[in-house]
């Protein structure tokens, strides 16, 4: 008899059934992951736990594949059957003891790969277990993310409030997170994170009107940063209010405070007062200290309710970039009490954003806050104290307050925006900043509160200074969508000028009337038009703003940008136009100064009469500074000092009336004017330095870059290095002529590499230069002679 033929690979794994048990166990294997995602997060277990069972599911999948396979062959069942090896569905633990003591792997049968299968599983999800136990390990999302502990003072998350009890109580479902917030930072050591911050996480994680679990709500504590997340409830009746709040350490998920008050139901800030003290015991008390001194409960400052509700109301409508209803709205808190000093302080900067940061009201509530500071928490009084003293008063001291308040409080997109304030209005002018420091800081405040509309107008207006169109764009967009399409519609107009759109700028152009004047002057002042790469680009908006506004101030700037270009003949030109007032004419003889150019005779002609300011009471400080150079450089000594004396006597008045900044800009006037007397009549250096210093130290705007020219030619004379620092430092009008000289610091210092690069930037600001300007020849030589 013949024997049978073995049978092929393909009748092996068709009896073996390899597809049906494939699809089996993958069935299987994803109910075990799904039973494993859930377990995780019901019982928060290390996020290691799913990846780990997907790899004990595939070293399983090879051995189920093998068990179907051992199964399928003939002498497997002639085994069974003899009673030689275990049947399919038994375990046989004696046998299987056996085979591994004699050094062999037991027999594959489908009871022994599923009780494997279990044990393996049973033992990963145990074992997480334990290491919860032992570790404290917290769930996904609990703990510290950017700015955590680990680089800050411990942080609390103040949590929306769970809020029963009637409508008038609602307000305190989102106003407990600020008035907690408020109380509780700087208390033993912790501060909180911003306000702000948290709605912002919470607004995208929950939705702005929905309500979290506990979990849900401590995720969004970890997702600010923060090392604790405090959770609570409010509860009113008609006896009264119960005010009850948790405090949860996010690294472990474990609960280290809680407190709890009642009292009448108009009493909430007082209870909550009380709240933070019983909150703060307890914190210090799980980390073994204790209370040395009364802990500061004042929080935002006012008991009363009305003038709260106000405070919110002003706060929702400043978000959006509403400043008017805002300002309103904080009107009506300091109303309802006088001594709301937040209220004061809020504003005084939405009356900056209407008006400017220098406007009468805003100083007036700048004023208010100053004498109610001591009323204000920790670091809105530190916070507030430095803006005052650093953007409205120009002092340079401000900046290490700012940058160290960032520092502390780094979640504080407040912070970081009256940083990038302080760098916009004084720090970039002083030479102490850059633009690119400016931008990089309105770019963290919106990323920590990316739903805070006014942050974004600086952002956009530094963008489109920096030539990023593209984000500038998207980041307009992101605005309107905050704020409405009708919000700063100065930024409209800018971006129709800037955003690389040729036709819609052209439009815009066209269209200058349409815009209000307040709106055209506010592209001019916060744009920076004197750096934009194609100066031509800027003159035809200066011009298009001359005629839809009629204001000669705007005509002036054109003969300024093209003497700063070099394009002489051109600026005489259009200084030619009968709208050019005197006081234009007076600017760019002393555009002719500043750079040591001798001035056409036919200008000197126009100009016989230094008295050409328009307001002779108080010409303004660029009319004062112009007037006093021109003197200096026709070496009018009697003009130069009744300069000087008018200076002193308006910077004595204005402090006496309370408007200290503006006095003490006439007051260095008349210092620095001294200063430029010193170094180019007397000669004497030494003397003229300081002098000149404080002009450095005190001017904003052009005023600003033309004090370092001259500053920089004094120090130059004794210590190039310095003087190098000083120029390489600016930038606006002022470019060109300041990189020439950059250029020649360098060459006497040895530096022939950042020479030829000084020489090559002015070379491009003076590419369009009349033939034979004396600075673009200068540059073409130098780099001729550099090998550039």
């Amino acid at each position: 008899m013949r024997a049978m033929p073995a049978p092929s690979l393909w009748d092996r794994l068709r009896s073996a059934r390899i597809v049906q048990v494939l699809l089996v166990y993958l069935g299987a294997s994803w109910a075990v992951l799904q039973i494993a995602d859930v377990l995780t997060e019901a019982l928060s277990l290390p996020d290691w736990v799913p990846p780990v069972a997907v790899l004990l599911l595939l070293v399983g999948l090879v051995i189920i594949l093998a068990t179907a396979w051992v199964q399928s062959l003939p002498t497997t069942t002639a085994k069974e059957e003899a009673g030689e090896i275990p049947t399919d569905w038994q375990v046989a633990p004696a046998e299987a003891l056996a085979s591994l003591k004699a050094g062999q792997l037991p027999h594959l049968t489908w009871g022994r790969a599923i009780l494997g299968g279990v044990v393996a599983l049973s033992l990963l999800f145990g074992g997480a277990g334990v290491y919860v136990l032992l570790t404290g390990t917290r769930a996904p999302g609990f703990g510290p993310r950017e700015a955590g502990a680990d680089v800050a003072a411990a942080g609390i998350a103040v949590l929306p409030f769970a809020v029963t009890g009637g409508e008038e109580l609602d307000l305190w479902r989102e106003g407990m997170v600020d008035v907690l917030s408020t109380n509780l930072d700087g208390m033993g050591g912790y501060r909180t994170i911003d306000a702000r911050t948290v709605m912002a996480r919470w607004n995208e994680q929950v939705g702005a009107a929905g309500s979290a679990d506990l979990r849900a709500s401590l995720e969004v504590a970890g997702a600010t940063g923060a090392r604790y997340g405090l959770v609570g409830n409010l509860v009113g009746s008609a006896g009264g209010v119960r005010v009850a709040a948790d405090v949860y350490d996010l690294s472990t998920g474990e609960k280290v405070s809680q407190s709890y008050v009642e009292g009448p139901a108009d009493s909430v800030l007082a209870l909550v007062g009380r709240l933070t003290v019983g909150l703060t015991r307890e914190l210090l008390a799980a980390n073994g200290q204790q209370v040395m001194q009364a802990p500061r409960t004042a929080g935002i400052t006012t008991e009363s309710l009305d003038a709260l509700r106000y405070y919110l109301d002003g706060e929702a409508a400043y978000r959006r970039s509403d400043f008017a209803a805002a300002a309103a709205s904080f009107e009506r808190a300091t109303d309802a009490d006088s001594t709301f000093a937040l209220a004061w302080y809020r504003m005084s900067n939405a009356y900056g954003w209407m008006e400017n940061v220098g406007s009468d009201v805003a100083a007036r509530a700048g004023g208010r806050v100053e004498a109610l500071a001591d009323r204000l928490p920790m670091r809105e009084r530190a916070l507030m104290l430095a803006v005052q003293r650093g953007v409205r008063d120009g002092e340079l001291s401000a900046m290490p307050e700012l940058q160290e308040a960032v520092a502390k409080y780094p979640d504080d997109p407040e912070a970081w925006f009256e940083l990038g304030e302080f760098y916009r209005h004084r720090g970039i002018d002083a030479g102490v900043a850059t633009e690119e420091d400016a931008l990089e800081v309105f770019r963290r405040a919106v990323v920590l509160d990316p739903t805070f509309g006014p942050y974004y107008i600086h952002l956009v207006e530094s963008l489109l200074n920096a030539g990023l169109q593209e984000e500038a764009r998207a980041a307009y967009e992101t605005y309107q969508g905050l704020a409405g399409a009708e919000a700063a519609p100065h930024l409209a107009l800018a971006m129709a000028l800037l955003g690389g759109d040729a036709e819609a700028r052209q439009a815009a152009l066209d269209g200058m009337e349409s815009y209000a004047d307040e709106v055209i002057y506010r592209v001019g002042a916060e744009i920076n038009w004197s750096n934009i790469p194609d100066a031509d680009q800027s003159l035809e908006f200066f011009r298009a703003a001359f005629r839809a506004t009629g204001n000669p101030g705007v005509l002036s700037f054109t003969s300024q940008l093209l003497f700063a270009r070099g394009r002489i003949a051109e600026a005489l030109a259009e200084a030619e136009d009968p709208s050019t007032a005197p006081q234009a004419l007076l600017g760019l003889l002393a555009a002719f100064a500043h750079v040591d150019i001798d001035p056409p005779a036919a200008l000197e002609e126009r100009v016989p009469d230094l008295d050409v300011c328009p307001d002779r009471a108080d010409p303004g400080g660029q009319c004062l500074f112009d007037l006093g150079m021109v003197a200096v450089i026709r070496g009018d000594r009697a003009a130069w000092r009744r300069v000087v004396d008018q200076n002193r006597t308006l910077g004595a008045r204005y402090i006496e009336e309370g408007a200290v900044g503006h006095g003490r800009e006439h007051d260095a006037l008349a210092t620095f004017l001294e200063g430029l007397w010193t170094l180019y009549r007397d000669g004497d250096v030494v003397a003229a330095r300081p002098k000149l210093q404080v002009g450095v130290d005190t001017f904003t705007g052009n005023l600003s870059y033309v004090a370092r020219f001259h500053l920089a030619e004094a120090v130059g004379r004794s210590s190039p290095r310095d003087a190098v620092r000083i120029l390489g430092s600016m930038s606006g009008l002022g470019t060109a002529f300041a990189q020439v000289r950059l250029g020649r610091l360098r060459e006497q210092i040895g530096d022939a590499d950042g020479a030829r690069r000084a020489y090559a930037r002015a070379s491009e600001f003076l590419a369009a230069a009349d033939e034979g300007h004396p600075y673009a020849v200068e540059a073409r030589d130098a780099l001729a002679r550099l090998g550039a």
